[in-house]
């Protein structure tokens, strides 16, 4: 049961995540070199941005930080799951 209401709790960054790597998948299947950078650079700020202000949100030791940013990586994976899924299924 409490596996269950954890994982429940890192849904709503998941869909935070959600918006950012869909526009980087969506930037990323354009034609084009500098398509390519602009998806990257979507994926680092957003990435970032969101990290930034779960770090100022909370007041945490140094191996509650690292777990945090170790979790929001793996969040943000799965956002980007998604978000390839979205795209390239609405595309055909």
């Amino acid at each position: 049961m409490d596996i269950g209401i954890q994982m429940l709790r890192l849904v709503p960054l998941v869909l935070i995540f959600y918006v950012p790597a869909l526009l980087a998948v969506a930037t990323w299947s354009e034609r084009g070199e500098g398509y390519k950078a602009k998806a990257a650079m979507w994926i680092a700020l957003s990435c970032t941005l969101v990290v930034l202000v779960q770090l100022l949100i909370r007041d945490a030791s140094l191996p509650q930080i690292a777990a945090m940013f170790g979790i929001s990586i793996a969040q943000f994976a799965v956002a980007l799951l998604l978000a390839v899924f979205t795209v390239y299924k609405l595309a055909d």
